[in-house]
């Protein structure tokens, strides 16, 4: 178990849950968006329950290893969702040309006299 610690509150939720939550943190940050998530968390009575967050960059969040062992049901689906999210706001890196472009535009200026 993890310890989910926002400026609002404390809320303890499971590793692959936490991890998850962090690394959509960092994709929202470096994208400056944010969105607002639900997130399974053990209630002060220790039953299951769950908390809307809102992670942006403006809104620190900080991760920190909790001394309990038992998991939450459905941690690794929640946070499989999470990730989904992370990886859809993550720019995928493409080239801007084709190596075939390249040589070809290096080609014509090295003819025409522009190099």
């Amino acid at each position: 178990m993890k310890s989910l610690i926002t400026q609002v509150g404390t809320y303890l939720t499971g590793d692959a849950t936490a991890e998850a939550v962090l690394e959509y943190w960092i994709a929202l940050s470096e994208e400056r968006r944010s969105d607002v998530i639900e997130v399974p968390v053990v209630g002060s009575a220790g039953g299951r329950s769950s908390v809307r967050l809102t992670l942006g960059s403006m809104l620190p969040i900080a991760v920190m290893p909790a001394d309990l062992s038992p998991q939450i049901d459905g941690d690794d689906d929640a946070a499989a969702g999470i990730r989904a999210r992370a990886q859809a706001v993550t720019p995928a890196a493409t080239t801007a040309f084709d190596s075939d472009e390249v040589a070809e535009a290096f080609d014509v200026e090295c003819h025409s006299g522009l190099v």
